[in-house]
């Protein structure tokens, strides 16, 4: 375990000693005990306050966290840590305001996660934002990004999934100690991913619960890693606003899957497009148009249509939709009869078709296969 470590987690015991202030202070010495024998305008450039110098100078400083994390981490198999001056750190998060001294992790690292988005929503999304996370996180994973998110239910786990199923890499950040599981249904995705050459980080000692307070944290985290957030659905109070935030905060491009206007659980995803504080998507297109030229030219030119070889539906109808335009053309009326579903719910899912640029709308109400 780092020497680093050590030190960083004497100094988090001072009170009134933040986050900015230690890793200034070990950035330019080695110890703890170095730093708390600086004089007071030493301190004071490094960003301590006049109560952090008083309880630094007074600090009875032990390693009973240290030894504690250690025995544990020698119970956690495969476990590994990695801290903030470690070249392997990743650079992406290293540059956000405040980032996490430390990250608990397993699997494997990779400078690949330079070049990632976050995709975010829901825990219990529609079926037609399943299809679209899905599809996203799939086709975002063949071009080249790195697909990150938090391991919950819904959202999350569809996106890791798409991911791995066109065998790319995908990492999660925990809202809880390393040691932990996020909920029963995931734990099959995390040895996936790992298994798979991704990684699972966590920014708290092992043994730390998931609480209301861990999430925020680890959604900076999920924003601070990324180059940008894609919001799969989201409700008007959803945690995935939250990390929506912190991405606009940290400079990051925010992106949103628009949703039907007149149902509570997209009001959320909406907005945020509605305010322009994130930009719509309805293609891979939309998120690499706003990619530094760095990234652009790190994208698979093969890839950026990809959409050639996923042909996806979030439900059965939508299915027998798309196969009997393949035969031909047809109006809204024709395919209600050959189909046998009202108008009302065969507009619904036209519309999802078409936006998810599988179908066309031609003259006279007419849909079409989308041709390539």
């Amino acid at each position: 375990m780092s020497d680093k470590f050590k030190e960083i987690l004497r100094l988090e015991t001072v009170k009134y000693l933040n986050t900015a202030s230690i890793l200034k202070l070990l950035s330019e010495y080695s110890t703890a005990e170095e730093c708390r024998n600086l004089s007071e305008e030493e301190l004071g450039r490094s960003g301590v306050s006049r109560a952090g110098i008083k309880n630094l100078r007074v600090s009875n400083f032990n390693d009973i966290i240290y030894d504690e994390q250690l025995e544990k981490m020698n119970d956690q198999n495969g476990v590994k840590l990695l801290t903030i001056f470690d070249d392997e750190y990743p650079d992406n998060l290293k540059n956000i305001y405040d980032p996490p001294l430390y990250l608990f992790y397993e699997g494997e690292l990779s400078k690949k996660d330079d070049i990632s988005i976050a995709i975010v929503g829901s825990r219990s999304l529609s079926g037609s934002g399943k299809f679209s996370v899905s599809r996203l996180s799939k086709e975002l994973a063949l071009s080249g990004f790195v697909i990150i998110s938090g391991l919950a239910m819904g959202a999350d786990t569809i996106a890791h999934i798409g991911a791995l199923e066109v065998k790319k890499r995908t990492v999660a950040v925990l809202g809880s100690g390393i040691d932990s599981e996020v909920n029963v249904s995931s734990r099959n995705t995390r040895k996936r991913m790992i298994e798979n050459s991704g990684a699972v980080f966590s920014p708290f000692l092992i043994g730390t619960q998931a609480t209301t307070y861990t999430f925020p944290s680890r959604n900076r985290i999920i924003s601070g890693m990324s180059l940008g957030v894609l919001i799969g659905e989201a409700k008007k109070d959803s945690g995935s606003l939250i990390t929506a935030n912190f991405a606009l905060d940290q400079g990051k491009e925010v992106f949103a899957i628009p949703n039907e206007i007149y149902r509570e659980k997209f009001v959320g995803g909406n907005n945020l497009i509605k305010t322009g504080q994130a930009k719509l998507v309805m293609g891979i297109e939309d998120i690499i148009d706003e990619m530094p030229e760095r990234v652009k030219n790190m994208i698979s030119p093969s890839a950026k249509s990809v959409e050639n070889k996923i042909i996806e539906f979030s439900d059965e109808i939508e299915g027998m939709i798309y196969k009997k335009l393949i035969e031909k053309k047809m109006s809204v009326d024709e395919l209600s009869e050959e189909i046998g579903i009202d108008t009302g719910m065969l507009i619904g899912k036209l519309f999802m078709l078409e936006m998810n640029k599988l179908i066309v709308r031609e003259p006279n109400n007419f849909f079409s296969i989308a041709r390539k």
